[in-house]
């Protein structure tokens, strides 16, 4: 009880701060999409994204695409960085016009939004640098996001954010990407940050010594 109160006044308070209403979850069918594998939509705490946003390090030369994108909570906090825009798909209307209200909202915006109400297997992602994803879909879609991505590693230094990671396992179909970091949360959600491995340099052209954290 103490602790789901914790969580509550967190996204609130969250929310206030930023001048956003992107509390409480919902649920919608499931079946949905090109391979009916989409799943219902449920916040992250904002210390949370805040959290892997410092692990990736965003420059003002990403493009950031968060897959999944609910009421928008993500896209706000990356928009807060300078970075060369912030995209969010989602395949839920209701939720689109929720996270679109919420980016005209956001206090102190850093960087451009998009919102695009779609699936993600049919629309062009190709020049994102940081995916953000928290579990939003099962093994086919994520398959072939990934695919994706691998196909256009011309863009440089790619992270990809996998919270409450699932579907893990798909990675290891694709060698082009490696650990950067992995830990667990509080509630014994996994969360890894993948990198493309064929560029072991960040944004400046320097050397990185990534590890992996437990």
């Amino acid at each position: 009880m103490v602790l789901d109160l914790a969580r509550t006044a967190e996204s609130v308070l969250g929310d206030w701060y930023m001048n956003v209403t992107t509390h409480g979850a919902v649920f919608f069918d499931c079946e949905r999409g090109v391979n009916q594998d989409s799943h219902d939509f449920e916040n992250v705490a904002h210390c949370a994204i805040r959290k892997t946003i410092k692990l990736a390090r965003p420059t003002a030369t990403d493009v950031v695409y968060v897959l999944g994108s609910g009421q928008g909570r993500a896209v706000c906090h990356f928009a807060r960085q300078r970075v060369q825009k912030v995209v969010g798909i989602e395949i839920s209307q209701e939720l689109c016009e929720v996270a679109r209200h919420n980016a005209r909202k956001l206090r102190n915006p850093n960087s451009p939004i998009e919102i695009r109400n779609a699936d993600v297997t049919l629309t062009d992602i190709s020049d994102g640098t940081i995916f953000f994803m928290f579990n939003p879909f099962g093994e086919k879609t994520l398959r072939h996001v990934l695919t994706t991505i691998a196909t256009n590693r011309h863009n440089g230094f790619v992270r990809i954010i996998y919270m409450n990671a699932q579907f893990s396992h798909v990675f290891k179909d694709f060698t082009c990407f490696e650990i950067a970091y992995e830990y667990r949360r509080g509630r014994g959600q996994r969360v890894v940050i993948y990198r493309n491995n064929s560029l072991l340099t960040d944004g400046l052209g320097l050397k990185e010594n990534i590890g992996v954290t437990h």
